[in-house]
């Protein structure tokens, strides 16, 4: 006699399919999360409270579940919306696009177990009642439960504040669950042996813990969940009619350790690192509208980790838009971003060392060539997209400026990575530290440069999709795909093109490194040694505006007194010579102690200051000079009776001044630099005997009558004085060196490079170059302005001799149209925000029917725009794509009339998706051709300045879009001149 049986679930079923199953706590949250992100939520938010007893709680504004939904589905394991095409209405999707569901299995809501054991799950449907439940996961861990014995307390109310009313019920309803009910006895029996059981079990193999059954039921009752925690809700505070909340009690560890009050280690700083790679990113940051990948997505959904200590919130992670996007990447000196087919091939565009290499789809990159793409429908990969951008992590090898490098090396140390998103939510793990699956890092430590990739510095990710790429699926634990056939082959396509373009542009081997580093390095060290001459100019402008401060008193002082001094000197013997000489060099040492040098070149407020020490200290030197005149006439006089002693007194002076000054110096310079001593003693003792060595023969001069006194003391006063200048340059000068040196100025570099290169100058070419641009548009309308103003002056002559009706016309028309040509110039401007916006392409034809209205009606020129041109969309700058229609049209105008062409037409039109300016005139030569975007290249015979294409590629090159002289014939749409251009982003819809 045949039987059936049916299977029987045990309770722990649901925790091995829940709790056990997540990787770890953040990836659970990741889970949720996505469940939010099913439900059609555009907001979903966990927040951590700072309570005696912590509490966590994820927020989400998805179509919330209804009592009959909650019943039949939430509580029904292994459940998913997959198949059920019921719950994807179009009131359900909250006006969001259709989205492809993320959870596969039905089991993600089970994650919740892994935040904490204690679960109050409150959801709401529009239009519905509140539904809550309570839940305690611990009590699936008894092995010894059958999985329909445990009951789930659940109610509905209507009203918020009713929820606070029966959570006492359903804590109690709770309980049951450990100690039965008595309507049910049978149950009950059940219970009580399966947790007997359990509890004597569970003690025989840790006998110093309590009973499970004890722990779970102390939890149960002095669990609290306060109304505080669950008012962040949007449902909750009103301002959203549907979502779901849970709120969990007793937390883990890893939730607790993102509290500010945890008192931080080693161990807790890695769990927030960890949390924080996990979470941020959740949503893919680096989709735009103007980007080229086929297969990126925006989920529409935004995301945070906010934390509360004292009913105050802190936001921990939150939506990396700001932090990091497309836009920032972009901005980096190397990009490769593109698409891949269903062949393994590539299609993309590349940047390298801050230059687009090749922009569209131009850059292909083929799978090695050893490699077999799998085909079959459980192995094919399907199509997918890439986006990845880095820098140098040297400065000297870097085209980046100081300032974007030291950027972008902050940015890197929270947002780097290599992630995975599909259909534009994060994929775990990917892109943490601890994850490697496209072995950059492997190979990397292989080959450093060779491989160039660096996971720590790379910003960037894959793009998958569920419709696209079905084979690529989750472990059950969320810890990555499943390494089957699709991901080995996405491993190795990807790993392949890394490769390939770090060879051929990036990495030591690339042929583009060896070419174009030295003078990147060259640039640098220029760069550098400008920073290090303006550190070097400024130093110096401080301490001589420091010296002069302290100076010009004492100087003013110096002034008074020896004008005083000498009005009252009177000299009538040897002795009176001698007290003049001895005040000569009092005089002539204070002067030598106040003198200053290094003036920089703009003084500012100093001048006055610098004006006045520059004429007291000549005034000085006057006063010394006169001095010594007297001197010489007194000498001459009074004839001394031992001149020697005399020249004996001055030497010994000097040597004292001399002597004095070496004296502060080596003080300062071994205070500076101590090693150096030894070899500035030796210098020092050198340079107090050269001064005797020259000096002293005069002495003997004069002793033996060969030499008069006045002529030794003025020579030795110039032996002096040219000593006093070289030690002044030798150890003045080294002593501020060395105070530079101890400042980290590199004067080497700064001596390599030279000091004298001109700051001001560069600067004014480079505001020069931002404003040519405009110089261009202003040349093109300046005639046009011209004319307004003939217009508006022949109207006032015509006023003036009585013509008032036609002249008041003139003067109207002409100002009208001056206003309207000034009004043009404004979106063109360079200064001030640069903020991109839609731009159409009926937008550009109607600007320059307006721009051109006049020169065209007056010439009988015709411009035309096809309707796949008016449909153009483009998201850009316009100071940076309408210069570009402007300086093509106006050549166009320029060589239709010089030309003297019948009938003379302009089109805008588009061909394979490349917008095309033409124009039936003469054309280009061929010979020219090759020159015609060079700057001050132009065959105009006048007024041609040979900048406007040189500047309409600069702007759009700067954009990632690409203009070219028409070539071929499919793209000369008119006889004349053809220019296409390839937008970046651009949609014709």
């Amino acid at each position: 006699m045949i039987e059936t049986l049916s299977f029987r679930t045990q309770a722990r079923t649901v925790d091995h399919l829940g709790r056990e199953q997540i990787a770890d706590c953040p990836t659970a949250i990741s889970e949720l999360w996505k469940n939010a992100y099913d439900a059609y939520a555009r907001n979903v938010s966990l927040h951590i409270f700072d309570d005696p007893e912590p509490v966590a709680a994820i927020f989400d504004d998805g179509h919330g579940m209804s009592f009959e939904e909650f019943e039949n589905r939430w509580l029904i394991v292994g459940t998913t919306s997959k198949f059920d095409k019921s719950v994807e209405s179009k009131a359900d999707r909250n006006g969001l696009p259709k989205r492809t569901k993320q959870g596969q299995k039905g089991i993600g809501r089970l994650s919740s177990a892994n935040l904490g054991p204690l679960l109050l799950l409150v959801t709401k449907r529009k239009e519905h009642n509140f539904v809550a439940a309570l839940i305690d996961w611990r009590i699936f861990e008894n092995p010894y439960l059958v999985l329909s014995d445990i009951e789930v307390p659940v109610i509905k109310f209507k009203e918020p504040g009713q929820l606070f009313e029966f959570l006492p019920e359903l804590f109690e309803r709770l309980m049951d669950n450990l100690w039965g009910n008595p309507n049910d006895s049978k149950r009950t029996e059940r219970l009580k042996l399966a947790w007997e059981t359990f509890d004597r079990v569970s003690l025989e193999e840790t006998p110093k813990n309590e009973k499970p059954s004890q722990v779970i039921a102390n939890t149960i009752i002095n669990a609290h969940f306060a109304e505080h925690q669950i008012e962040p809700w949007s449902v909750w505070s009103g301002e959203s009619q549907h979502g779901t909340a849970l709120l969990v009690s007793d937390i883990n560890h890893d939730l607790r350790a993102q509290l500010g009050t945890i008192e931080p280690n080693s161990s807790i700083k890695s769990i927030r690192e960890q949390f924080f790679a996990t979470l941020s990113a959740f949503t893919d940051p680096f989709v735009e509208a103007t980007a080229n990948e086929k297969n990126a997505f925006d989920p529409q959904f935004s995301y945070e980790v906010i934390t509360w200590t004292n009913r105050v919130p802190n936001s921990i992670i939150e939506d990396e838009q700001d932090a990091i996007n497309r836009s920032i990447t972009d901005e980096m000196e190397h990009v490769l971003s593109g698409n891949i087919d269903g062949d393994g091939v590539f299609h993309g565009h590349i940047k390298a060392f801050g230059e687009w290499q090749k922009l569209g789809t131009d850059y292909k990159i083929y799978p090695p060539k050893d490699f077999r793409i799998p085909k079959g429908p459980t192995t094919y990969i399907g199509p997918f997209s890439l986006h990845v951008a880095t820098f140098e992590l040297k400065r000297d090898n870097s085209t980046l400026s100081d300032a974007d490098h030291s950027r972008f090396l902050a940015l890197a140390e929270q947002h780097s990575g290599f992630l995975v998103f599909r259909n534009g939510l994060r994929v775990l793990p990917y892109g943490r530290t601890d994850n490697d699956f496209f072995q950059i890092e492997t190979r990397r430590s292989i080959s450093a440069g060779r491989e160039f990739w660096n996971a720590r510095r790379m910003f960037g990710r894959v793009a998958i999709s569920r419709e696209n790429n079905p084979n690529l699926k989750d472990k059950a634990g969320r810890e990555g795909f499943i390494d089957n056939q699709s991901a080995k082959a996405l491993r190795i396509l990807v790993a392949n093109i890394l490769r390939r373009a770090a060879y051929e542009y990036f990495g030591q081997a690339s042929e583009l490194r060896r070419k174009i580093l030295p003078d990147i390095q060259e640039k640098n060290a220029k760069a550098k040694a400008e920073i290090e001459r303006k550190n070097l100019s400024k130093k110096n402008a401080l301490k001589f505006r420091s010296r002069l401060k302290a100076n010009l008193p004492k100087l003013i002082e110096l002034t008074e007194t020896t004008r005083n001094v000498i009005s009252g000197f009177e000299i009538n013997n040897q002795q009176d010579i001698e007290r003049l000489q001895s005040l000569i060099n009092d005089i002539s040492a204070q002067l030598s102690d106040l003198h200053i040098t290094g003036a920089p070149a703009k003084l500012g407020s100093s001048e006055d200051d610098y004006r006045t020490y520059r004429n007291s200290f000549s005034l000085v030197q006057d006063f010394v000079r006169e001095l010594e005149d007297r001197r010489a006439i007194a000498i001459q006089a009074i004839n001394p009776d031992k001149p020697e002693d005399i020249a004996q007194k001055q030497l010994n002076s000097f040597a004292g001044q001399l002597q004095a000054k070496l004296r502060n110096w080596k003080r300062e310079i071994e205070a500076i630099q101590g090693t150096e001593r030894e070899r500035v003693k030796k210098l020092f003792e050198e340079r107090t005997k050269v001064f005797h060595s020259l000096a002293m023969p005069l002495v003997e001069q004069v002793k033996m009558g060969k030499l008069e006194l006045d002529s030794a003391l003025k020579e030795m006063k110039k032996i002096q004085t040219i000593l006093d200048i070289e030690n002044e340059d030798t150890f003045q000068s080294y002593l501020d060196t060395l105070e530079i040196m101890s400042e980290n100025i590199n004067i080497e570099l700064i001596a390599s490079q030279g000091a004298s290169e001109n700051v001001a100058l560069r600067d004014e070419i480079n505001r020069l170059n931002e404003v040519a641009q405009l110089g261009v548009t202003v040349e093109i309308v300046g005639h046009e302005l011209s004319s307004h103003e003939r217009m508006i002056r022949e109207g006032l002559r015509q006023v003036k001799s009585g013509g008032h009706e036609h002249g008041t016309r003139l003067i109207e028309e002409g100002f009208e149209a001056l206003s309207e040509q000034l009004e043009f110039l404004a979106p063109l401007k360079v200064s001030g925000s640069r903020i991109r916006r839609k731009i159409s392409g009926e937008e550009i034809f109607r600007y320059l029917e307006q721009f051109f209205h006049r020169v065209l009606r007056s010439r009988q020129i015709r411009i035309n725009a096809s309707d796949d041109f008016q449909k153009l969309s483009l998201y850009e700058q316009p100071s940076r794509i309408l210069p570009v229609f402007i300086n093509l049209v106006n050549n166009s105008v320029y060589w239709l009339v010089n030309s003297h062409i019948e009938n003379p037409v302009i089109a805008l039109s588009v061909i394979n998706n490349k917008v095309v300016v033409s124009d039936n005139g003469p054309g280009i030569d061929q010979l020219d051709q090759e020159s015609l975007f060079k700057i001050f290249f132009s065959r105009k015979s006048s007024r041609g300045r040979g900048i406007g294409l040189y500047l309409c590629r600069a702007n759009l090159m700067a954009g990632g879009h690409v203009i070219e002289y028409a070539t071929e014939r499919s793209y000369r749409y008119l006889s004349g001149a053809n220019f296409v251009i390839d937008f970046k982003g651009a949609s014709f819809d």
